[in-house]
């Protein structure tokens, strides 16, 4: 990386210089950081080297600092990096990818302050630069919108506090939390076999990304890190889509001990079922889960989850009114583009998922929304209450491509976004 130069700093954002010259240096940091993991993993993890260019991203102005040159002139080179306005049909989000020719590990500014932190997050999106290579491409609309049941989330915090107690254990208590939590996480699963597969699905996502930041990413005690964010996740809102961030480094983590050659044995399987291959535990034997449940609080955990799907139910119903019942706007999804808070989704069965803090791009514009519902099949996306234009309501906007129109549909108070002919632009 070049020295840096005060020239760069006012390129990159339109803030005051000393502002904007720190966000330089985070930029720069950052990148320093990811040559400084690849120099240490020297592609052992996972068989492939997980450098590559990288972008940091103002969400708000979409400045942007490059690492290298994006090869169609959008960047200048500034002796410290690129920098320039990233096109607006490029989504913003903590990812990787496909843009200018090559894949990108994309950053959001600002970036953690602390060391660990952003080097675990450096680590977790160079990971899914090299998803494709390694065989583990995501799926789409995997939502495991069952871990919103009551019973459901008492097993998977049983299944976490499992895992943060093998993590901080070893030898024998090792292996016996290790198959607690898998006599949770199978009991969880019985009912359902989609349900155990949308899990794997994002386990095998967002679960082995995390593990990777993780593994790469902090240096000290990497299993006591881990353990520390399992703890964080025990009173989670919502685990639909977050749970494997979590799960993801406390499996991995104690693969790498009990099963050390699991990532080239991965194939078909997510990292539990490994494990489960390997400890064998006593599933199915309704003794040794009752012991493993009082082991854990089953019976704290259960009453404060008896407590939220008391509140749920409200809040289902309030969502099904303004989702369902009411005034709203209906935008089918042709080609979307999304950015969201994995945190922030709340299921609503036979109706969607509400998303907290939304984006949505797809061929007719931009919805920007601070809440606003996806349908379960993914095939539209719900905003309540549109004023009389149908362009705005209550935290949300919308903006709407040269030649699409809003119009209504048979259902009263619904508007839906359409193209308009030739004919009807005509004056």
């Amino acid at each position: 990386m070049r020295t840096l130069t005060v020239l760069a700093f006012a390129a990159f954002t339109s803030l005051a210089p000393v502002a904007a010259a720190q966000d330089v240096m985070a930029a720069s940091g950052a990148y320093r950081d990811l040559q400084t993991i690849c120099a240490e993993d020297r592609g052992r993890l996972w068989g492939v080297d997980i450098c590559g260019p990288m972008l940091v991203v103002d969400p708000a102005t979409r400045a942007t600092w490059a690492s290298e040159s994006d090869g169609a002139g959008v960047f200048s080179d500034t002796g410290a990096g690129w920098t320039g306005t990233l096109p607006a049909d490029v989504t913003v989000a903590n990812t990787a990818v496909e843009w200018a020719g090559r894949r990108w590990i994309m950053l959001i500014a600002p970036l953690p302050d602390s060391d660990v932190e952003r080097r675990t997050l450096v680590a977790h999106e160079a990971w899914h630069r090299i998803q494709p290579q390694l065989g583990l491409a995501a799926t789409r609309g995997a939502d495991a919108l069952h871990l919103d049941d009551e019973q459901a989330r008492v097993l998977l915090r049983l299944e976490f506090r499992a895992l943060a107690t093998a993590l901080r254990s070893r030898g024998r208590a090792r292996r016996q939390a290790t198959s607690d939590a898998l006599l949770f996480r199978t009991e969880r699963s019985a009912p359902s076999p989609a349900a155990a597969a949308s899990e794997a699905a994002l386990f095998r996502n967002e679960g082995l990304a995390s593990y990777t930041g993780v593994r790469l990413g902090v240096r000290e005690n990497p299993d006591l890190y881990a353990a520390r964010t399992l703890d964080d996740f025990d009173t989670h809102e919502a685990y639909a889509r977050a749970f494997a961030y979590a799960a993801g480094p406390g499996y991995g983590l104690l693969l790498d001990d009990i099963v050390p050659r699991w990532r080239t044995e991965l194939g078909p399987y997510s990292p539990p079922d490994l494990l489960l291959n390997e400890l064998q535990p006593r599933i199915g034997n309704r003794g040794a889960l009752r012991q493993a449940r009082e082991r854990y609080g089953a019976a704290e955990i259960a009453a404060a989850e008896q407590q939220r799907a008391q509140a749920l139910v409200v809040r289902r119903a309030e969502l099904r009114r303004l989702y369902a019942e009411g005034p709203r706007l209906e935008a089918p999804l042709i080609s979307m583009r999304m950015e969201f808070n994995p945190s922030q989704i709340t299921p609503v069965p036979d109706l969607g998922s509400y998303y907290g803090r939304l984006t949505v791009r797809d061929a007719w514009g931009e919805l920007r929304t601070e809440g606003a519902l996806i349908s379960t099949d993914f095939q539209r996306v719900v905003a309540a209450n549109p004023d009389a234009t149908g362009l705005a309501g209550p935290g949300w906007s919308l903006t709407l491509n040269p030649g699409y129109g809003l119009s209504p549909t048979s259902a009263p108070g619904v508007l839906t976004i359409v193209r308009i002919s030739d004919a009807d632009q005509s004056p």
